[in-house]
């Protein structure tokens, strides 16, 4: 009879074993769960958009449009390739794209079309030349006029700050900021007939805007005149228009109105505008009180040779009346001795020194009020002089406004 042996495993290699059963369990979980997640990603990525999300998606696009804005003071150009950058090379009819990566945008942006106004002289996605001033382009006098009394501190630090602000106003015309582009806006909305310029609705309706975002809708196909390519070029269909089978784009057209209102335009230009009218009304001023202090200077002068003759009108009396008073003595001598006593002569002699007299009298009062006239004149000019400080003071702090506001532009 013949016994067979059965081979026992020994209690570490079924430990083993289990080991490896409870690993693979392990590793199939994982990838169970990787697979859902990556089914899930595949079919959400693959799934028709809803609705709300792609008019969240417009808004995000146009408040990174609107704060390019903000940033480079002018419209971001359109894209050409999905890589995102802008192509301001090309036409609009080449570049269709929103530039997602200039505006610092997720890349799944750049699905979206992108049109922006390029209208030739109103090209909105270019830098705009300098046209805002703050001292309304006009030449302000930087010369103070140095008057004879210009000695006073007080008026020389005014003058000073005079200066240094129209200075400063005239290195701003060559600047650029938002409020230049600003002027740009307001012009396409006033004359949107310019050639080149950008519109939204069909071949023969249409309306100029500044900048319009397309999204394909749940098909992420584009349909309508949001297609690009054709013997017209690129075009836009306007928001809101009816969706049916045949269309399901969805989009966001800004015109140049509501863009300047939207960036803030219509205010920062009305501010900048009122604050360099002050300033020129104040620099009016200006001229004006500096003409009212020369007068003033000039009748300082004119009392000053009013006093000189003053006084050489008293010296003059008091010669004349020495004079008379020695023609009388001689005359009084004379009729002693001649013996014959001319009353005639002693009568010319007396009325002589006594009309010297007088004119001694009369200078003296003219040499007084000439002195009483001198004291006015400088009392005048010394609160003519006070008033000038105030005047360059207001005029400074206008002009410095208008600086202010031209160098801030859009910025808050």
């Amino acid at each position: 009879m013949m016994f067979m042996r059965t081979k026992v495993q020994s209690p570490s290699r079924l430990r083993q074993a289990g080991l490896s059963m409870v690993e693979l369990g392990v590793a199939m979980a994982i990838v169970g769960v990787i697979g859902i997640i990556t089914w899930r990603w595949v079919a959400d990525t693959r799934a028709p958009m809803e609705r709300s999300a792609i008019i969240s998606q417009l808004a995000e696009a146009q408040a990174a449009v609107e704060g390019f804005v903000l940033a480079n003071h002018r419209l971001p150009c359109a894209a050409s390739s999905t890589n995102g950058t802008e192509d301001c090379g090309n036409s609009s009819a080449a570049a269709v794209l929103l530039p997602w990566r200039a505006l610092g945008l997720p890349s799944r942006m750049g699905q979206l079309h992108y049109g922006v106004n390029r209208g030739g002289s109103l090209d909105l996605a270019s830098a705009p030349a300098a046209s805002a001033f703050p001292d309304l382009n006009i030449n302000y006098s930087p010369t103070i006029p140095v008057l004879a009394v210009l000695t006073d501190t007080d008026v020389n630090d005014a003058a000073d700050l005079v200066t240094a602000a129209i200075t400063a106003a005239n290195g701003r015309r060559a600047a650029v900021n938002g409020l230049d582009w600003c002027r740009v806006v307001r012009r396409l909305a006033t004359d949107p007939t310019v050639a080149g310029v950008l519109s939204a609705g069909n071949l023969t309706a249409s309306i100029p805007v500044a900048f319009v975002i397309a999204h394909p809708g749940a098909n992420g196909v584009f349909e309508g005149s949001n297609v690009a390519g054709g013997a017209a070029g690129f075009r836009f269909d306007l928001p809101g228009r009816a969706q049916d089978n045949d269309f399901d784009d969805l989009s966001v057209a800004v015109g140049p109105g509501d863009l300047a209102a939207r960036i803030g335009c219509v205010a920062r230009l009305g501010a900048m505008q009122a604050a360099a009218q002050g300033a020129y009304t104040a620099f009016d001023n200006v001229r004006v009180v500096q003409e009212y202090w020369s007068l003033r200077v000039f009748d300082i002068a004119q009392a000053e040779s009013a006093l000189e003759a003053a006084e050489t009108g008293v010296i003059m009396a008091a010669m004349n009346a020495a004079l008379a008073a020695g023609s009388a003595a001689l005359s009084v001598a004379s009729a002693a001795n001649t013996e014959g006593i001319t009353i005639f002569g002693l009568v010319l002699a007396a009325a002589n020194v006594v009309t010297a007299g007088f004119e001694v009298g009369f200078a003296a009062a003219d040499l007084i009020e000439a002195q009483q006239a001198l004291q006015d004149s400088k009392d005048k000019e010394v609160a003519s002089r006070a008033y000038v400080i105030e005047v360059f003071k207001t005029f400074t702090q206008a002009l410095t406004a208008a600086n202010q506001m031209d160098e801030k532009g859009l910025n808050p």
